[in-house]
C-alpha cells in the first residue's frame, strides 16, 4: 500500500514558544558556520571539506562504490548515529539548504502541507543511488543538498565567467522548488533527508511497538522497495558505465581521480576541488564530454600545472571520486602522458630548445639525438611522469602547443 511520509518540520510552521525560537537559532547558527567554513580563509583545506562530508547520503553510497572508508566518510559518522536516534536530526537543525528552503517557502504562507499527496521520492532516489554504487556508479550522488549548498558558495570569490555559473544553479533551483511547491524539497525530494527517514525506519517501528502506540504505520514493505529499486539502480549503473567505456577519449581529471567509468558517478559536484587548487586548473566541463559528466572538474593547462608540492583537492574530496593523496603517491598519480608534435616543434625546425626538459620537474624528458634523422627529439619516459603538465604550460610555441598532455588510454 502506499506510504505517506509526513511533512517535516522543514514545511511546516513550528510551535511558539522557547523550543522554537531555541531550533531557529541553532539553524541560524550552523548556516553561519557552513558559510565561514566554506569560505577560502581558512589555512587547512579540512574546513572546506568538514560541510560537504557531514551527508551520511554521500557517505553510505560513496563507501560502498567505493568499497573503502575514506577520511571523509568518517566526518558522517556522528550524524549517522545521530539520525538512528532522531528522525531527521539533520534536516531539523543542520542543512543550510534545508533552512533556506523553509525560509523562502515560508512567502507563500505558514502551514500550508503543499505536496502531500507526493511520494516518498528522496527516499527512492537514495535506494536507487545505493543499488547503482552496489556496481560502483552512485546514480544520484549529485542531489545532495550540502554538496549543492557547497557549489554555490564556492562559486562566490572566484573568477568564474560564462557558463561557469551553473555550478552554483543547484541551490536557486532547490529555492525555486520552494516557493512554488513549500516543503516539497524537504518533505518528498531530497535524497539525504529520504535517507535520514530509511536509517530511522526500522527504530521508529521497534519504538512504535514498545511503547504501545498501536501497530506501525501500514507501509509497502521496505525488503519489497529495497530490493525493487537496487535492482533498478544496478540496471542504471550497468547501462550508464558501458556508455562511458564506449568514449573515444577521456578528459584529463585531477590526481587521484577514480577510473573514468567511476568517476560521473561518485563526484558531487560541491566545486570543492577547484576552490582549493593553486595552480586553479579545474574547471567544470560544461557539457564537452557527455551528460554524465556535466559539472565534473577538468583539468585545462593554460597558465599553470599541476604542482609536484600539491594534493590539495584530493583532500577536500568528500565522495571518493578523488583518493587522498600524500606527497610520496603524488608523483605515482598518473593523470595523463604528453605527447610531441615534431612539425610544431622548435627543434624539429632546427633550433636550440631544451624548455620542456628544463620545466619537468620529475626530471620525466630527455633530449635524444637520432643519427637517422638527425633531429633532436623530447622523449618522455611514461615511469616518471605523471602528466603533470609542466612541458606543456612552458613549452614556447604559440598557438599550438608542442607537446601536449592528454589522458592516459
Amino acid at each position: 500500500m502506499a506510504h505517506t511520509v509526513p511533512t517535516t518540520d522543514c514545511s511546516t510552521a513550528p510551535s511558539p514558544g522557547p523550543r522554537s525560537w531555541r531550533r531557529w537559532a541553532v539553524r541560524f547558527a550552523c548556516l553561519a558556520v557552513a558559510c565561514a567554513l566554506l569560505v577560502p580563509a581558512w589555512p587547512w583545506d579540512v574546513a572546506t571539506l568538514a560541510v560537504p562530508a557531514l551527508s551520511p547520503y554521500v557517505a553510505i553510497a560513496a563507501t560502498v562504490a567505493t568499497r573503502s572508508v575514506t577520511l571523509a566518510a568518517l566526518f558522517a559518522v556522528p550524524v549517522l548515529l545521530i539520525v538512528l536516534l532522531r528522525r531527521r536530526w539533520l534536516c531539523r537543525y543542520v542543512c543550510p539548504t534545508g533552512l533556506l528552503a523553509d525560509l523562502v517557502g515560508r512567502l507563500r504562507g505558514r502551514g500550508n502541507s503543499y505536496g502531500a499527496r507526493l511520494p516518498p521520492i528522496g527516499q527512492w532516489l537514495a535506494l536507487l543511488t545505493v543499488g547503482g554504487a552496489v556496481l560502483g556508479w552512485p546514480l544520484f550522488l549529485w542531489l545532495d543538498p550540502l554538496a549543492i549548498f557547497a557549489a554555490f558558495v564556492h562559486v562566490w570569490g572566484r573568477e568564474v565567467t560564462g557558463a561557469a555559473w551553473l555550478c552554483a544553479a543547484g541551490l536557486p533551483l532547490v529555492l525555486a522548488i520552494s516557493l512554488i511547491v513549500p516543503g516539497v524539497w524537504c518533505a518528498k525530494l531530497c535524497p539525504l533527508g529520504g535517507t535520514q527517514e530509511l536509517l530511522a525506519w526500522p527504530l521508529r517501528k521497534f519504538r512504535r511497538r514498545e511503547s504501545d502506540e498501536g501497530p506501525p504505520p501500514r507501509a509497502w514493505p521496505l525488503a519489497r522497495r529495497v530490493v525493487l529499486s537496487g535492482g533498478l539502480g544496478a540496471l542504471g549503473a550497468v547501462g550508464i558505465m558501458r556508455w562511458i567505456r564506449r568514449r573515444p577519449s577521456p578528459p584529463l581529471r585531477p590526481p587521484g581521480a577514480a577510473a573514468s567509468e567511476q568517476f560521473t558517478g561518485l563526484c558531487v559536484r560541491c566545486g570543492s576541488c577547484a576552490r582549493v587548487c593553486p595552480s586553479q586548473i579545474l574547471h567544470p566541463d560544461l557539457g564537452e564530454f557527455g551528460a554524465d559528466s556535466f559539472l565534473t572538474p577538468l583539468v585545462r593547462y593554460e597558465d599553470e600545472y599541476c604542482l609536484e608540492t600539491c594534493q590539495r583537492c584530493t583532500h577536500v574530496c568528500p565522495s571518493g571520486a578523488l583518493r587522498r593523496l600524500t606527497a610520496e603517491e603524488k608523483p605515482r598519480a598518473v593523470m595523463g602522458l604528453p605527447r610531441v608534435d615534431m612539425d610544431v616543434c622548435l627543434l624539429g625546425d632546427d633550433h636550440e630548445c631544451a624548455i620542456c626538459r628544463n620545466a619537468c620537474p620529475y626530471e620525466a624528458i630527455r633530449i635524444v639525438f637520432s643519427e637517422e634523422t638527425y633531429l633532436s627529439t623530447p622523449t618522455v619516459d611514461p615511469q616518471r611522469c605523471n602528466g603533470c603538465g609542466a612541458c606543456q604550460v612552458r613549452c614556447p610555441t604559440e598557438p599550438v602547443k608542442a607537446i601536449v598532455v592528454y589522458p592516459p588510454i
